[in-house]
C-alpha cells in the first residue's frame, strides 16, 4: 500500500511539474472527467479537414503549397538538372555557384575561398550564359555587380529546389524558395567551421496552419578571411522571410523579403598574374529583394489552367562608392499544364534594364516517346535596344534509348545596364544520344556554338578583358555507373573537336579538355536504427582541365590558364535529424589557380553539423 501510494503521488507530481516532458513524449495526461467522443484528425486539430475546401489531405496533416515557378514540362530527356531540399545538403556546395559547378561544361572562375566572387563561365559566353529566376522573377545584378550576378552571394539556405535548364549555349536557373507542406512545425539549425577563420551559422523555422496560412523565417551568416591576405574579412548576413496564404488548394498568395548585408575587403595580394591593385575590389552594401506573388489554377497540384502575377523590387544601398540603385518589376503569366502538354505566356515590365518583355514556353508529347518543346522571348532595353531569343527541341525515346536535337537563336544584349552594349547574333545547335538504365547511363552529344564576344567579370580585376570565342563543335559526354545500389561513379567530359593552336582553347575559361568525376558510396546499411534513420556518404571527386587561356592582359595578349587537377573529399553521416559533415577542397595540394593571379588555398576544409526538427 505504501509503495502504491508513493507511486501514485510521484506520478501526480510528475504530470503537474513536467508538462513539457509529457508533451515531448506525446503522452497526454488523463482527462479529469469523462468527455463525449470527438473525431480528431492526425494533427490534433478538430475539424481541420473542413478549413480548406476541397482538400482532404488535412486528415494526414498535409496542406497545399504554392506552385513552383519553374519551366513546365514535358521536356526532352537530359535537358533539366534538379537539385532538391534533400540532395543539396548532401553535396559539397555552399552557394549556388558551387552547385552549378557539377553541370557538364561549367567552369567556375573562383576568386578564392569562401566569401570571394565566383562566376560561372559556360559555352564561351562567359557569365552572360546564365539567366537566374527567383520564384518567377528575373534576378537582376546590382551594385558593383551591375553586369552579372555573382552566384556566390546566393546561399542555399532558403532554397527548396533549384532547376537548371541546359541549352546549347545557355543555362536557365530557376530558384524555388523554401516552403512547408505539413502542419507539424519544421526547424533547422546548421553550424559550420573551417580553415582561414571560416564559419557559418544558419537557423530556419517553418510553420503552417489549417487555414492555409504559412510562415517561413531564415537567418544565415557566413564569414571568412578568404585565405587571400592578412587582416582582411569577408562576411555576409542574410535574413529571409516568406508569408503564404492558400485559402483553397487552387489559389493563394505569398510575400517574401530577402535582405543581405555584405562586407568584403579588397584583395591586394596574389601570386603571378597582373600587378593590379586591388585584384578584387571591396564590396560594402546591402541588397534587398521583395516579391509579392498571386496565383490561381483550375485544378490542384498546379495542373489545368493557371494564372499568376507578381510585383518585385530589388535595391542596393549603403554603398558609398556605387550609390543606391533600385529596380521595380511586375509580371503576369497565363498558361495550361497537364502531364502531356503545357503552354505558358508571360509579360513583364520594369523601370530599369529590361523595360518590357514577352516570353512564351510550350511542351507537347503527342505520342509516348515523342517530346516537342519550344520557348522564346522579346525584350526591350533603354537606348532603343532589343533582345530576341528562340529555342526548339525534339526528342525520340524508346525504352532506355533517347535521341534529342536542339536549336537556339539569339540576337541579344548581354548587359542591359551598359548603354554601349549592343546585341550579338548567334545560332547554336546540338544533337545528343542517351542510354539510361540503373547500372549504366550514358549521354553523348555534339554541340555547335557560334563565335561570341563576352564581357569581363566585374569583380575579377586581374582579367581586364575576355577574348572573342571562336565558332566550334564541342563533344560533351556524361556517364553514370552504378554496379550496386550504394556505389556509383559519375562524371562528364567536354572538349572542342578543333581546339586551335596548342594550349589555346576556342574560348577563355573553356580549356581544350575539361572533365569532372566523382566516386560515391552512400548507404543506409546500419540496421540498428529504424529504416531510413541512418545514412552514410563518402565521396571522392576530381576536376581536371588542360592548359588554356583566361582572358587578355592590358596589352591585348592572352593570359595563360595552366592545366591542373583538383581533388575534393566529403564524408557525411546522418542519424535521424542529426547530420555531421566534413569537406576537403584541393586535397591534392595543387599549386594552381582557378583564376590566374588569385590564390586558391591548399587542403581547405570545412566541417559542421546540421539538426532538423519536425515538432
Amino acid at each position: 500500500m505504501i509503495v502504491a501510494r508513493r507511486a501514485a503521488m510521484a506520478a501526480l507530481w510528475l504530470s503537474l511539474s513536467c508538462p513539457l516532458i509529457a508533451a515531448a513524449q506525446a503522452v497526454p495526461p488523463p482527462p479529469a472527467a469523462p468527455a463525449p467522443p470527438a473525431r480528431r484528425d492526425s494533427t490534433g486539430d478538430q475539424g481541420a479537414a473542413r478549413r480548406i475546401p476541397g482538400w482532404p489531405y488535412l486528415e494526414r496533416g498535409v496542406v497545399p503549397t504554392p506552385p513552383a515557378a519553374v519551366a513546365p514540362g514535358p521536356l526532352p530527356p537530359g535537358s533539366r538538372y534538379t537539385f532538391t531540399r534533400d540532395s543539396m545538403p548532401w553535396s559539397t556546395a555552399q552557394t549556388l555557384s558551387d552547385l552549378l559547378a557539377t553541370i557538364p561544361g561549367v567552369y567556375l572562375a573562383r576568386g578564392g575561398f569562401l566569401g570571394l566572387p565566383e562566376y560561372v563561365a559556360f559555352a564561351g559566353r562567359g557569365a552572360a550564359a546564365v539567366q537566374v529566376f527567383w520564384d518567377g522573377l528575373p534576378l537582376q545584378p546590382l551594385g558593383g555587380d551591375s553586369l552579372y550576378v555573382d552566384l556566390a552571394r546566393i546561399p542555399l539556405t532558403y532554397l527548396r529546389r533549384v532547376d537548371v535548364l541546359v541549352l546549347p549555349a545557355q543555362l536557365s536557373v530557376f530558384l524555388v524558395s523554401e516552403q512547408h507542406e505539413t502542419l507539424a512545425p519544421r526547424s533547422l539549425v546548421r553550424v559550420m567551421s573551417g580553415d582561414f577563420r571560416s564559419a557559418a551559422y544558419t537557423g530556419l523555422f517553418q510553420k503552417r496552419w489549417p487555414t492555409g496560412l504559412g510562415l517561413n523565417l531564415t537567418g544565415h551568416f557566413v564569414g571568412s578571411d578568404g585565405a587571400s591576405g592578412p587582416g582582411r574579412k569577408d562576411q555576409a548576413f542574410d535574413l529571409w522571410g516568406k508569408v503564404e496564404w492558400l485559402p483553397t488548394p487552387t489559389a493563394g498568395m505569398s510575400y517574401q523579403v530577402r535582405r543581405q548585408q555584405a562586407d568584403r575587403d579588397a584583395v591586394v595580394e596574389g601570386k603571378g598574374g597582373l600587378a593590379v591593385s586591388p585584384r578584387i575590389p571591396a564590396r560594402h552594401g546591402t541588397r534587398t529583394d521583395a516579391l509579392l506573388r498571386l496565383f490561381a489554377s483550375s485544378r490542384p497540384f498546379d495542373l489545368g489552367w493557371r494564372a499568376q502575377a507578381g510585383l518585385g523590387s530589388s535595391g542596393w544601398s549603403g554603398d558609398s562608392v556605387v550609390g543606391p540603385q533600385s529596380i521595380h518589376q511586375a509580371f503576369l503569366s497565363l498558361g495550361y499544364r497537364d502531364p502531356r502538354a503545357s503552354l505558358e505566356a508571360t509579360a513583364r515590365i520594369a523601370d530599369q534594364r529590361t523595360r518590357r518583355a514577352l516570353e512564351a514556353r510550350a511542351g507537347w508529347s503527342p505520342l509516348p516517346g515523342i517530346t516537342l518543346a519550344a520557348d522564346g522571348s522579346l525584350e526591350e532595353h533603354p537606348g532603343g535596344r532589343h533582345s530576341r531569343r528562340a529555342h526548339a527541341a525534339a526528342a525520340l525515346a524508346r525504352g532506355p534509348l533517347s535521341l534529342v536535337g536542339e536549336w537556339a537563336f539569339q540576337d541579344a544584349v548581354q548587359a542591359p545596364a551598359l548603354l554601349a552594349d549592343t546585341a550579338q547574333r548567334t545560332a547554336d545547335r546540338s544533337l545528343r544520344a542517351g542510354f539510361d538504365t540503373r547500372p549504366l547511363a550514358v549521354h553523348l552529344g555534339l554541340v555547335r556554338r557560334d563565335a561570341y564576344q563576352p564581357l569581363p567579370f566585374p569583380d575579377l580585376r586581374v582579367i581586364p578583358a575576355l577574348a572573342p570565342s571562336r565558332a566550334a563543335t564541342y563533344l560533351v559526354a556524361e556517364v553514370r555507373i552504378q554496379p550496386i545500389a550504394p556505389l556509383s561513379l559519375d562524371g562528364w567530359y567536354v572538349t572542342p573537336r578543333r581546339a586551335g593552336p596548342p594550349g589555346r582553347g576556342v574560348a577563355d575559361f573553356q580549356p581544350p579538355t575539361h572533365a569532372r568525376a566523382q566516386l560515391t558510396f552512400r548507404s543506409k546499411f546500419w540496421r540498428t536504427f529504424r529504416s531510413g534513420a541512418f545514412d552514410l556518404k563518402v565521396q571522392l571527386a576530381m576536376e581536371s582541365w588542360s592548359r588554356g587561356t583566361a582572358g587578355l592582359d592590358p596589352a591585348g595578349q592572352p593570359i595563360e590558364l595552366p592545366g591542373t587537377t583538383y581533388y575534393e573529399t566529403q564524408v557525411a553521416f546522418q542519424i535521424v535529424g542529426f547530420t555531421a559533415f566534413w569537406d576537403l577542397r584541393d586535397a591534392y595540394n595543387a599549386r594552381r589557380q582557378y583564376v590566374p593571379g588569385l590564390d586558391y588555398p591548399n587542403n581547405a576544409q570545412v566541417f559542421g553539423v546540421r539538426w532538423e526538427f519536425k515538432n
